[in-house]
């Protein structure tokens, strides 16, 4: 995985990546499964920090414990290079008005290929989604989760590692320690990150 930080710190392994979609399962009497998904969907991260200055990391961590972060978005990793954002390197818009729901979103000409795996989002607001199939440039692009808000035409697609912001806005798992724990007294941990995206 590239590099990535949280406020201002290197992200390291081990590093999860999870989905958490509420779904309420049951089995009927001749023991058909039904399945209801509930239409919410939320990402969430775990990772550990090599802090670079723990003072900073502590004021920042309990001054801010409550507030969203924001940080940029890791991209998943394929035998070992980071997904690369496919051919397509220009900015591009949505083509078209899109509803909150929707799986497909119409972009105006990309030029190149979007890769299948990577995150992107819409300049309208933050939630971010995943690409679920190869975009090879023209046409629609194949989202998940569904749209969560309308996106108007015109409106600046976000995929490009350079040039666009692929941000995740998030809250810590109240569940973190809120500081440090210091290891013989000179090296220092920051436990377990958990980040949870905000809605």
């Amino acid at each position: 995985m590239s590099t990535y930080q949280f406020q201002g710190h290197d992200i390291v392994a081990p590093f999860r990546l999870s989905s958490n979609e509420p779904v309420f399962s049951s089995d009927s009497v001749s023991l058909k499964v039904r399945r209801v998904r509930q239409g919410a969907q939320r990402w969430e991260l775990e990772f550990g920090l090599i802090l670079q200055d723990s003072s900073s990391f502590i004021a920042d961590s309990v001054s801010t414990f409550h507030d969203a972060q924001t940080m940029e978005m890791p991209q998943l990793n394929v035998r070992g290079t980071t997904i690369s954002q496919g051919t397509s390197t220009v900015p591009v818009t949505v083509n078209g008005f899109h509803s909150a729901g929707e799986t497909e979103v119409a972009l105006a000409s990309a030029n190149g290929t979007i890769a299948k795996g990577r995150f992107i989002k819409f300049a309208n607001h933050d939630k971010l989604y995943l690409v679920t199939a190869l975009y090879s440039g023209t046409g629609d692009i194949s989202i998940y989760p569904a749209l969560v808000s309308n996106v108007p035409t015109a409106t600046a697609f976000l995929y490009r590692d350079s040039g666009d912001s692929i941000t995740f806005t998030a809250y810590r798992d109240i569940s973190n320690v809120q500081g440090i724990t210091f290891t013989d007294g000179i090296l220092s941990d920051a436990g377990t990150i958990n980040l949870i995206e905000a809605l």
